[in-house]
């Protein structure tokens, strides 16, 4: 039976000086998945922007049909992204990602010429939202699954946060640059260039060099449903699992509105561009302040997150000026990156490697569920109250949760994991 690599981060940290955040990018192959997934992460924030502002100006700026547009994006990536993590532990990932980018460069062109010929409707714009969907939910755990197979196990926790750098880092440009072409060229230029940018990805997984660890290669093909319930089961046998899944699903809830409401919170496409920047500037920094403190002490820093969140979303909601909510929002993206961080990192170094994409998978769909139902949620609460009242809502429904569950840790105990930790001949 091959090793499994399982340990608590806290072990790994004080064993050894844990490598640079830049030291994953000198292997090749993860240094080119690190650039596809940069460019398929801005086009999809640059998309999120387009859409939910195209829907503001077909709507008259409504706060739950704006919302709806980020709950549509995400709601069915909670059907799909389970099976999504099946596929991704029982298939060949590196193709499938592939294929995945085909498919978004087709959904993507196909909202292109809806709106440049201008047949696009809000109905027309939700239905087509879900094909997007699509393609996100195949790629969010097979994307976050190649990454210990590029890397070295003591190189995952840097490889990790170079993976947040391209998420938060794209969220920086790509709202930023969506901003401005919509101000200057109009919806439809967005969707054409990210359209482009897909079918650049399909290219650049098709030359990668991928060799799947020996652990993916012994795991033997399992029927369908099999593999999804030994998935459930195994995320629900295990205290530090569920911890994870409730932790994460009760801080999307609450967090939502910030997204949700962003577009309908200033008066113009380049405002609101920038102040969306201005959340991923700050979960951008956020990235390199992890980087700095190590990976150590996850529940201490999840909960410091959530707090630090819980605060800014209630000031955004007060404030009405963007010089003042620009820094707000920074704060809030640097905190969010806390609260992520600190997941994947404990969930990315404790699962075995034939569990991984299925385990990943369950944090996805519960992540992507509260993200939807909270997007609609506060979406409806601004159309019957105002946008500030959500706001302000939120941040004190999380400040709540925070104080209900402060205590349920997201590490699994140190003595179950020192066997695994004990040999890095054994880890590598």
């Amino acid at each position: 039976m091959s090793a499994v690599r399982v340990y608590d981060c806290a072990v790994v940290s004080h064993s050894a000086k844990p490598p640079g955040m830049l030291t994953p990018l000198s292997n090749p192959g993860f240094s080119m998945l690190w650039s596809a997934n940069t460019l398929s992460l801005t086009a999809f924030w640059m998309t999120e922007v387009a859409c939910a502002w195209q829907m503001r100006v077909m709507t008259d700026a409504d706060p739950l049909l704006v919302a709806s547009v980020y709950t549509v994006l995400q709601l069915p990536i909670m059907f799909l992204v389970i099976p999504a993590g099946v596929i991704a532990d029982l298939s060949d990932r590196r193709r499938g990602m592939m294929w995945t980018h085909a498919w978004l460069a087709f959904s993507l062109g196909v909202l292109f010429w809806l709106t440049w010929t201008g047949r696009i409707t809000p109905l027309l714009l939700l239905v087509c939202l879900p094909l997007i969907s699509i393609g996100l939910s195949m790629r969010m755990p097979a994307i976050a699954a190649l990454i210990p197979d590029m890397v070295r196990t003591d190189q995952i926790p840097a490889a990790v946060s170079l993976n947040n750098v391209a998420q938060n880092g794209s969220r920086l440009v790509g709202p930023a640059l969506a901003g401005a072409i919509i101000a200057g060229l109009g919806v439809a230029a967005v969707l054409a260039l990210n359209t482009a940018i897909m079918a650049l990805i399909v290219l650049m997984f098709l030359r990668m060099r991928y060799r799947p660890e020996t652990s993916d290669q012994e795991v033997k093909p399992q029927r369908f449903r099999d593999a999804v319930k030994e998935g459930a089961l195994f995320a629900a046998r295990t205290t530090w699992k569920r911890n994870i899944l409730i932790r994460l699903s009760i801080f999307f809830a609450c967090a939502a509105a910030i997204p949700a409401l962003m577009a309908v919170s200033f008066d113009n496409s380049e405002t609101y561009g920038i102040m969306y920047g201005c959340f991923g500037a700050g979960s951008l920094l956020g990235v390199f302040v992890i980087g700095k403190l190590g990976y150590k002490r996850l529940n201490n820093r999840l909960n410091g997150g959530l707090l630090v969140s819980a605060v800014c979303i209630i000031l955004f909601g007060v404030v009405d000026e963007p010089l003042q909510a620009g820094p707000l929002l920074a704060c809030i993206g640097a905190s969010w990156l806390f609260c992520m961080n600190s997941i994947m990192v404990a969930a990315q170094m404790q699962l075995e490697p034939g569990m991984r994409g299925r385990g990943l998978s369950f944090i996805y769909t519960l992540g992507t569920a509260s993200l939807a139902g909270g997007g609609l949620l506060w979406g409806a609460v601004a159309r019957g109250t105002s946008p500030a009242v959500a706001l302000i809502a939120s941040g004190a429904c999380l400040l709540l949760a925070l104080a209900a569950t402060y205590r349920l840790s997201i590490a699994a105990p140190e003595a179950a994991l020192a066997p695994a930790a004990a040999s890095p001949q054994e880890q590598l």
